[in-house]
């Protein structure tokens, strides 16, 4: 992690140029692989991401006899962000020369209300194997833009975010990723590297999972 910093993040700073910063940055990593989420027809639902450019000019960036729109529009980042980085939120950022190039966040959430937020169901089974159905720390967005990448620095950021939920007492870590058709590298990093287990699978084929673990003991394997 040579000329990165980490620095501690929320909306309410008033830092307008770093919260701009975050916005491009987070914009700038789902558009590239594997999220691919760079622009989509706003008709059909399909979308490509930074490598279909080429493909994108040929079509002249049009579906479906409209326009593409970009899938993840600034605004709506931006609402994201203030909605989703709260009062009890964990959120750093990774810095280089005052840019930001790498994000994590998450923050403790009741079970049934994170249920509603990923619109899956999962606290029978959780109370099941874990004995728990309060709170539990939601491991949100993490990100690090592709010329940064492979220098362990998510691995650094989660470690932060990790500390800030073990300060709080929460117990349970909870994230969701993708399994199929093909596994991310994010769910065979939780599953293989960090050993969270499945706990609930998305309906009707559509690939996301929720994973699970007990924090205690997870700071061990990531600084393994």
């Amino acid at each position: 992690m040579e000329n990165i910093s980490l620095i501690r993040y929320s909306p309410d700073s008033n830092d307008y140029l770093l919260t701009a910063q975050l916005v491009e940055c987070y914009r700038d990593v789902f558009a590239d692989t594997p999220w691919n989420e760079w622009l989509k027809c706003s008709k059909c639902g399909k979308y490509w991401g930074v490598k279909d450019q080429g493909l994108l000019a040929s079509l002249n960036f049009r579906h479906c006899d409209i326009p593409l729109v970009d899938f993840w529009s600034r605004e709506q980042v931006l609402f994201d962000l203030r909605h989703e980085i709260i009062s009890g939120s964990s959120c750093w950022l990774a810095m280089s020369n005052k840019t930001v190039v790498g994000f994590c966040w998450g923050y403790p959430i009741n079970i049934s209300d994170l249920e509603t937020k990923l619109g899956v169901s999962f606290n029978t089974e959780l109370e099941y194997n874990f004995g728990t159905s309060g709170l539990a720390a939601y491991q949100d967005e993490v990100g690090v833009l592709s010329a940064y990448r492979g220098r362990k620095i998510a691995k650094a950021m989660i470690i932060h975010r990790l500390n800030d939920f073990l300060t709080q007492g929460l117990q349970i870590g909870i994230v969701r990723t993708r399994q199929k058709p093909e596994p991310s590298e994010t769910f065979m990093w939780y599953t293989q590297k960090l050993g969270y287990k499945i706990l609930a699978n998305y309906p009707n084929d559509d690939g996301r999972v929720i994973l699970v673990r007990q924090l205690s003991g997870l700071k061990e394997l990531l600084t393994s």
